[in-house]
């Protein structure tokens, strides 16, 4: 609501269209440590009535309010990121926090303790540890901590293998790399996350900070926990493209073991959502072009799927 915001090097950006968790949002900005952070809120034509939440943490949080006239996210929420990222002005780094996540107090002041030392290695993103929450606030894992610094290639395939986790809202990354790269369209942008930490760092380091957490919440009216039938088609789409675009442009800095992984999943995806058998033959001659004949297994693996 203030026109002229502080001068930070640090811009959080909340898609907001969820009123239920929204508070307990804005609770966690204004209860920072450091204060030194714009806000910009872009409201995706929600039905729900926000005014006085926003007044009531107006004296406390220095941020711009948009709302905006068409709705978005409900079927390019790639577009709804962007478009609330146009609201900011000049910072260095951005982070994109989901309206119904948190951030320990400490959050952005572990930022600006490592800013320095992440420009030293030119880091283009930055994550933070993180932990789930349930619907009532209350921890449902264990802490997500990440190497210190690590290469994008080996933070994609331990989150592939199960060895830990992604999202947006744990994650800072530089206006440059956003400006360069964007952020890749899949359906409901099941991915696009995932290649940006892969594209934003040019496929170099990722630079991690576990001594401070967001906190993700994990609830029935998130999208990835949605049991909608044509939401859980489009999610399978999305693993799909987003891993089959990361074979056909990113292959060079993957272990040949590490393909295979890649290639299982998009082709296991593809087999859940297509009957278009020359869509899934072209996969099959991109599996064979990329990994020879290991590519049989894959096949052989799904074919009563």
């Amino acid at each position: 609501m203030h026109d002229k915001l502080m001068e930070s090097k640090l811009a959080i950006i909340i898609p907001f269209y969820k009123e239920k968790y929204f508070r307990s949002t804005l609770e966690s900005l204004k209860n920072q440590s450091n204060r030194n952070f714009s806000v910009y809120i872009g409201n995706d034509n929600s039905p729900e009535k926000i005014d006085g939440l926003l007044t009531e943490f107006s004296d406390f949080t220095n941020f711009k309010y948009e709302k905006f006239k068409g709705n978005l996210g409900g079927e390019n929420l790639v577009s709804q990121w962007d478009r609330c990222i146009a609201l900011s002005e000049n910072e260095e780094f951005l982070m994109i926090l989901g309206d119904d996540d948190v951030l320990e107090k400490n959050v952005v002041e572990e930022f600006y303790n490592f800013i320095e030392k992440a420009n030293y290695f030119d880091i283009n993103v930055i994550r933070f540890a993180s932990q789930l929450i349930d619907e009532n606030g209350s921890i449902i894992s264990d802490v997500y901590e990440n190497p210190e610094i690590e290469k994008a290639a080996d933070s994609f395939m331990r989150i592939i293998k199960g060895a830990g986790r992604s999202s947006l809202s744990e994650h800072v990354f530089s206006r440059k790399a956003y400006e360069k790269h964007g952020f890749k369209n899949f359906p409901v942008a099941f991915g696009s996350d995932n290649v940006a930490w892969l594209e934003f760092p040019e496929m170099g380091n990722i630079y991690s900070i576990n001594s401070a957490k967001v906190l993700v919440r994990i609830s029935g009216e998130h999208l990835s926990s949605s049991k909608d039938s044509g939401l859980a088609l489009k999610r399978k789409e999305g693993i799909h493209l987003f891993t089959k675009y990361i074979i056909e442009n990113y292959s060079a800095y993957f272990k040949h073991e590490d393909l295979i992984l890649i290639l299982k999943k998009s082709y296991r995806n593809l087999r859940y959502f297509s009957r278009d058998k020359l869509r899934t033959l072209k996969f099959i001659n991109l599996m064979f072009r990329k990994i020879g004949f290991s590519a049989f297994s894959i096949v052989r693996e799904n074919r009563f799927n």
